[in-house]
């Protein structure tokens, strides 16, 4: 009798197959739903997973600061909306927006991340784009420099016109500058982490009965009676001052005028892909 059943199963009883189709299929879909409460379960708290994503591609927190600081110059050079212009660093910026052009403010004034201090941040730095070569836009002149430090922005150096401020290849800053003839400076200076500034010395000319002299120390603090007069002439002291400067490195900057809409992209992805 059993294969005589198996047998009408396989080969015969259609209607009856049909209706053992239908039973083993809502068989197998109650058993899927039977499961379903355990793998809805494990699966919800990935729902959050999104969100997750999205913070973690968040821009951090120096990069949000430092967006408000170049947005603050873009409309006032834009505009001359100076209102979140920062206080310190403006020197060279209201320069540029003096003898340049709205539009050609906007395409010579650059902005860029690196790190200067060693510690992992970037800085922000404001300089002039002298060049182009390819996609890339290029520049030395700074105009000012922040860093992100104690959970907020600092200043920490500017230049302009009278005072050149300049990015070495071991990441160290030299200022190029003076008050008059008779008192010009080189400083060379390093951004620590807290985000002050080292001095790694300072050289400068000073009247004195015979002249001038060239003096130097290791403060950063042209007073002569603080510092050591060397044997060098002014015009090794000049030559010397020439010599920081063709040995500063260029510094890839992107447009002001892209800002809006391009924030600082690239620019991360060529500081997180170099290591750093």
């Amino acid at each position: 009798m059993k294969q005589i059943l198996l047998k009408h199963l396989l080969t015969g009883g259609g209607v009856m197959k049909r209706k053992l189709f239908k039973s083993m299929c809502l068989a197998m879909l109650l058993v899927s739903f039977a499961g379903y409460g355990t793998e809805q379960n494990s699966v919800l708290p990935q729902m959050d997973l999104p969100k997750a994503e999205a913070a973690a591609k968040a821009a951090p927190a120096y990069e949000q600061e430092y967006a408000k600081v170049v947005d603050s110059v873009y409309e006032f050079i834009a505009d001359g909306t100076s209102d979140n212009l920062p206080e310190q660093g403006r020197t060279g910026i209201c320069e540029v927006r003096d003898f340049a052009k709205r539009e050609a403010a906007l395409q010579q004034l650059g902005y860029t991340l690196q790190d200067i201090s060693g510690d992992g941040v970037p800085e922000l730095l404001i300089g002039w784009i002298s060049q182009k070569r390819g996609v890339g836009h290029y520049g030395k002149e700074i105009y000012a420099i922040y860093t992100f430090a104690d959970g907020r922005v600092k200043y920490v150096a500017e230049g302009w016109s009278r005072s050149s401020l300049q990015l070495m290849a071991n990441d160290n800053l030299v200022t190029r500058g003076g008050t008059g003839i008779s008192h010009q400076v080189l400083a060379v200076e390093h951004l620590q982490p807290d985000g002050s500034l080292g001095c790694y010395e300072l050289y400068f000319t000073w009247p004195k009965d015979d002249g001038l002299g060239v003096y130097r120390n290791m403060t950063c603090r042209s007073e002569a009676d603080a510092s050591q007069e060397t044997d060098m002439t002014v015009e090794e002291f000049n030559e010397m001052r020439s010599e920081y400067a063709n040995h500063s490195v260029e510094i890839e900057f992107l447009p002001l005028k892209d800002f809006k809409e391009q924030g600082f992209k690239g620019l991360m992805r060529q500081y997180l892909s170099a290591g750093r």
